[in-house]
C-alpha cells in the first residue's frame, strides 16, 4: 500500500537521480515501485520498463488501490513485463501500450543436462505400503492456500490413506497453522526456513501447491528440475510453467487436491508423472532467454 510520506521521498529521490546520471532506461520491479517511477519520470524522460510479480491479493482496498496503480504505471510505461496470463491481461486492460510475458529463467537442476528423459534423475520411488511423503516449498502466507491443504490432508486421513506432508518456508501463518495442525493431529511438520531443497526433493515423493495464485512458481521450476511428480491449484501463471506435466485442480478445492494427491499413491503413476516433469524441465527458459529479453526491452545493444 501506498506511504504518505516514504512515496514523496522516493518520487524526488528518483527524480534527484536521474538528473544526475541521465539514464537512457529505468527497470522498476513490482506495482507500487513502477507507479512511483512514472510519477518521478516525465513522459519525455528514460524508457521505462515495469515487471509485475504478484497479483494484489486482500480485500477491496487493497484490489482498488492495486487497480490505481496499474494504470498510473501502465501510462508511463514504454513496456510492460507480467509473470503471468492473467497480470498480462490486466496490464493490457489498463491501457499499457506495449505488455510481454516476463521471462523468468528456471533454475539449473540435474534433469536439464539430460538430452534423453529415460536418463534424467527421478523422484524418490515408492516402495509398498510406503507413506506417501509430500513436499510443500511455500511461504506460511495466504496466498499459499495452506489452509486447503490442511483440509486435502484431513480428507486422505479420513480415507486411510498414510500420508506426510513436510511445509519448507516460513511466514505469519505460523502459528495458525500450528494450532490446526496440534488440534487435528495432522501428519504435516512444519520445517521453517530451509537452504536444502535439493535435498528435501530427493527424500520425498511427490510436491504439492495449493496456492491461490502464483506468478511463475519457481519453487515448481526447482520441483520439475528435479523431475517430481507435481499436484498443483491451476492459479495464475502455474499451467504456464507446468505444461502438461502437472496435475492441476482448481483453487480452493480441497476434496479434489486431496483426490488427485490419493491417484499419485501408485509406483507407476508417480514414475509417469516423474517422467513429465523431467521433460517440461528441459523446455523451461533459462539465463540467456531473459538476458535477451531485458536487452531488447531496455533498448540495449548487445553487440
Amino acid at each position: 500500500m501506498p506511504h504518505p510520506l516514504r512515496d514523496p521521498r522516493a518520487i524526488a529521490a528518483l527524480r534527484r537521480e536521474a538528473d544526475r546520471t541521465r539514464p537512457t532506461a529505468v527497470h522498476a520491479h513490482g506495482l507500487r515501485a513502477g507507479a512511483l517511477t512514472a510519477l518521478a519520470l516525465p513522459r519525455s524522460g528514460p524508457r521505462v520498463v515495469v515487471t509485475l510479480h504478484n497479483l494484489p491479493v486482500g480485500g477491496r482496498a487493497v484490489t482498488a488501490m492495486g487497480r490505481l496503480l496499474l494504470r498510473v504505471l501502465a501510462a508511463r510505461a514504454d513496456v510492460v513485463l507480467a509473470v503471468s496470463p492473467d497480470l498480462v491481461g490486466r496490464a493490457r486492460a489498463a491501457g499499457a501500450r506495449q505488455v510481454r510475458h516476463a521471462v523468468i529463467p528456471a533454475p539449473d537442476s540435474p534433469a536439464m543436462e539430460h538430452a534423453d528423459a529415460s536418463q534424467a534423475p527421478r523422484s524418490r520411488p515408492l516402495q509398498a505400503g510406503e507413506r506417501l511423503e509430500i513436499l510443500v516449498i511455500a511461504r506460511l502466507a495466504p496466498q499459499k492456500g495452506l489452509d486447503t491443504l490442511l483440509d486435502a490432508v484431513a480428507i486422505l486421513t479420513g480415507r486411510g490413506l498414510p500420508v506426510r506432508v513436510r511445509i519448507a518456508g516460513e511466514g505469519p501463518l505460523r502459528s495458525h497453522l500450528e494450532l490446526r495442525i496440534a488440534d487435528e493431529a495432522a501428519p504435516v511438520e512444519l520445517l521453517g526456513r530451509r537452504t536444502d531443497v535439493p535435498a528435501l526433493l530427493a527424500d520425498s515423493h511427490l510436491v504439492v501447491s495449493a496456492a491461490v495464485w502464483e506468478g511463475q512458481p519457481v519453487a515448481l521450476q526447482e520441483a520439475l528440475g528435479a523431475a517430481m511428480p507435481i499436484i498443483a491449484t491451476d492459479a495464475g501463471g502455474t499451467r504456464w510453467v507446468t505444461g502438461d506435466a502437472a496435475v492441476l485442480v482448481p483453487v480452493g478445492e480441497s476434496t479434489q487436491l486431496a483426490d488427485a494427491i490419493e491417484q499419485m499413491d501408485d509406483p507407476a503413476t508417480l514414475a509417469a508423472a516423474s517422467a513429465a516433469s523431467a521433460r517440461r524441465a528441459r523446455e523451461l527458459p533459462g539465463d540467456h532467454d531473459m538476458t535477451a529479453q531485458l536487452l531488447d526491452v531496455l533498448g540495449v545493444d548487445a553487440r
